[in-house]
């Protein structure tokens, strides 16, 4: 299974960037292009493109920033127009159902299907439903989950598993955006999923991570009065991730 870490331009001053990469070396990188055009190309190549997933930047959309359609529209055609001159991979379509409905969605994952000659990576949120999960996974080999990080409950990661599921058994690869339950990790057949934890729980709540033996560990830095580096903290946390990384690559 690929975990990707997500977020890596977040944090760290550039200089603590450039040695956490050389120092820990991560396999798998997620980055958004709302971070901007220079933070992705970074991201892509630090790992290659192979291992590089590029993220639309929806999240940041749907969960506090205003834009309009018209925004969107130039947004969408600097994204498009990204993915094309780099040649990108793997990228993941504009999943702002809630803001432009899904109508629009799907007009502008087909603008960038022609763009740029291969398929995108389709995000299901629960209000797209069941029936149109198994669309996905019929016209797609490669789709992603979304909704992971706020708006799951409890009882519903069930028929998380379910859907992840479906698609495994029809050799459909799953992303799980935003899934961070590495205890839990194993009981789904992900092909890959992404996380952002180890920097945003540093720099809020200064947690240190630690890998141990099968997942991550995490708790709240004694600092006895002391001001915590928040840079080493996080470029600390990512070399923990990296070691779960590791270890996930060898787990189906």
């Amino acid at each position: 299974m690929r975990v990707f870490l997500a977020a890596t331009s977040q944090g760290m001053s550039r200089e603590m960037r450039d040695y956490s990469f050389q120092k820990y070396k991560p396999r798998y990188v997620l980055e958004t292009f709302f971070n901007g055009e220079s933070s992705c190309l970074k991201a892509m190549q630090a790992v290659g493109n192979d291992n590089f997933l590029l993220d639309s930047g929806a999240f940041s959309y749907m969960n506090g920033q205003k834009v309009t359609l018209a925004q969107m529209e130039e947004y969408v055609d600097r994204y498009i127009a990204f993915i094309v001159k780099y040649q990108i991979k793997h990228f993941i379509e504009i999943d702002v159902d809630n803001i432009f409905g899904l109508a629009k969605v799907e007009e502008w994952r087909q603008k960038m299907e022609r763009a740029a000659g291969r398929q995108c990576i389709p995000v299901w949120h629960k209000g797209r439903g069941v029936d149109y999960w198994k669309r996905m996974c019929r016209e797609y080999r490669y789709v992603a989950i979304g909704g992971l990080v706020f708006h799951v409950k409890k009882q519903e990661y069930e028929l998380i598993r379910r859907l992840v599921h479906y698609a495994a058994v029809r050799g459909v690869k799953v992303h799980g955006l935003g899934f961070t339950k590495t205890k839990s990790l194993n009981d789904y057949e992900f092909y890959s999923v992404d996380s952002a934890s180890w920097t945003v729980a540093a720099a809020r709540g200064q947690q240190v991570h630690y890998f141990n033996k099968d997942h991550i560990e995490t708790r709240v830095l004694d600092k006895q009065g002391r001001k915590v580096d928040l840079g080493k903290l996080i470029s600390h946390n990512m070399g923990e991730w990296v070691k779960f990384q590791k270890y996930m690559n060898g787990v189906k």
